[in-house]
C-alpha cells in the first residue's frame, strides 16, 4: 500500500517547458540532460501541454517523424492531467492507473509548481505516519542520537555515584590463565596485541590500545554517515553492509584469538 503521504513531499519541483512551435528534438534535449521524462509544452506563455517519453516513442519514432521539424505541439498530451499538491500520494496513484498516464502537473494554489511521476511514486522510501522512516538522514540520527544521550547519562550516573570497586585490574600484567566472559574476549585480545609497542615506552601498549577500541566503536557508529544511502532494505544497502560484516569478522577473529591464546 502506497503510504498516505502528500503529493508536494515527493514531485520534482522545476517546471520545465519548451515552445509550442519548437521542434521535438529541443525536449528530448532538455529530457536528456536534467534526466527528466517529461516536459511541458508553452504557448504564448501559457502551459497548454506534455511531452513524456512515451509520446517519443509512439508518436514521434513509431510514425517516423523527423524530430528536427515536428512541432513539440503536434505530439503533445494537451489538456495535461493536474493533482493538487497537497493530495496524497495515494490518490496520484489511482488517477494515472485511471486515466493511463505516467505523468500529473502539480498545482498549488492554481498555479503549476512540479510535475509528479510514476517514476517518483515508485523509487523512494517515504515516511508513513506511525510507520518506517528513510534510515538516512531521519532513522540514523535518530538512533544516534539516543545512543549517545544513554552513553552520556551512565558516565554522568558512573561520575556521581560511583561504585565501589576493588583496584582496577592491569590488562597486560594479567596471567594468562584468567580470561575475561567471551563478550570481553576481543577486548582483552586487542590490549594484549598491543604490547608489541612497548618498544615505544611503557606507555604505549594500553594507551594505543585503548584508543584502538575507542576508534572501532566511533567507526562502528561512522557507518551511516559513510553509507548515506536513505534505503532501509539490506540488499540496497552494499557499502553498509559490507561494513557491517568486516566489523563482525574482526570481532569474531580478536574473539577467537583471545580464547586460544
Amino acid at each position: 500500500m502506497i503510504p498516505l503521504i502528500t503529493v508536494k513531499k515527493i514531485m520534482s519541483r522545476e517546471i520545465v517547458a519548451v515552445e509550442a512551435h519548437e521542434p521535438i528534438i529541443a525536449a528530448t534535449k532538455i529530457m536528456r540532460e536534467l534526466k527528466t521524462g517529461s516536459v511541458l509544452v508553452r504557448r504564448n506563455n501559457e502551459l497548454v501541454g506534455i511531452v513524456t517519453d512515451v509520446d517519443m516513442t509512439r508518436k514521434v519514432l513509431a510514425a517516423n517523424l523527423d524530430p528536427n521539424t515536428t512541432p513539440a505541439e503536434s505530439v503533445m498530451s494537451s489538456p495535461f492531467y493536474t493533482i493538487d499538491s497537497y493530495a496524497s500520494v495515494a490518490r496520484a496513484n489511482e488517477m494515472m492507473t485511471q486515466f493511463n498516464i505516467r505523468h500529473l502537473v502539480v498545482i498549488e494554489d492554481g498555479t503549476p509548481v512540479g510535475v509528479i511521476s510514476a517514476r517518483d511514486i515508485l523509487e523512494p522510501v517515504y515516511e508513513e505516519e506511525g510507520g518506517s522512516i528513510p534510515f538516512w538522514p531521519n532513522h540514523a540520527l535518530k538512533e544516534i542520537g539516543g545512543a549517545f544521550l544513554m552513553i552520556g547519562l551512565l558516565a554522568t550516573l558512573t561520575l556521581l555515584s560511583p561504585a565501589p570497586m576493588l583496584p582496577k585490574a592491569d590488562p597486560l600484567a594479567t596471567p594468562e590463565h584468567i580470561k575475561p566472559e567471551w563478550f570481553f574476549l576481543a577486548a582483552y585480545q586487542i590490549l594484549k596485541v598491543a604490547d608489541i609497542l612497548r618498544f615505544l615506552g611503557d606507555w604505549a601498549p594500553k594507551a594505543i590500545g585503548v584508543v584502538f577500541e575507542i576508534a572501532f566503536v566511533i567507526l562502528l557508529y561512522a557507518v551511516p554517515f559513510i553509507d548515506k544511502n536513505p534505503e532501509r532494505a539490506y540488499r540496497k544497502r552494499p557499502v553498509a553492509i559490507a561494513l557491517g560484516l568486516l566489523f563482525v569478522l574482526i570481532f569474531a577473529l580478536f574473539t577467537v584469538w583471545g580464547h586460544i591464546s
